[in-house]
């Protein structure tokens, strides 16, 4: 791992690699999966959100929460958080949470195309 920095801004790298047994190959493929899979999620929980399609909200919610906490990407993951104890208790005054979710997608991405340069042999 001393070929990696700790952390990249919305990734905590040492977390990671730690969670994965220290397998930069893997995490590297996890994080392309994400890109490949995963960079409309937040477009699709505010528009859910802003048609008051609560379920909806949640489960993509809880998706996302799940796939951000995996990869240690732990800006966007205490949002899915905060937003998912919000929901359990019936509060949907997301704002806050919503509002910050784009900037925290932006950064996570920008993290997630330097991380995918970084060596894994």
């Amino acid at each position: 791992m001393a070929d990696w920095p700790d952390s990249l801004p919305g990734l905590d790298l040492n977390k990671a690699l730690s969670q994965l047994g220290g397998k930069k190959t893997l995490y590297v493929r996890l994080l392309g999966m994400f890109n490949d899979n995963h960079t409309e999620d937040v477009n699709k929980l505010l528009a859910a959100a802003e048609a008051e399609e609560w379920e909806q909200v949640h489960e993509i919610n809880h998706a996302l929460k799940g796939v951000t906490g995996n990869l240690a990407a732990l800006g966007l993951y205490d949002l899915c958080v905060a937003i998912d104890a919000k929901l359990k208790d019936g509060n949907h005054d997301l704002d806050p949470e919503l509002s910050s979710l784009p900037d925290a997608m932006v950064t996570l991405l920008s993290s997630i195309d330097e991380a995918l340069t970084l060596p894994t042999d």
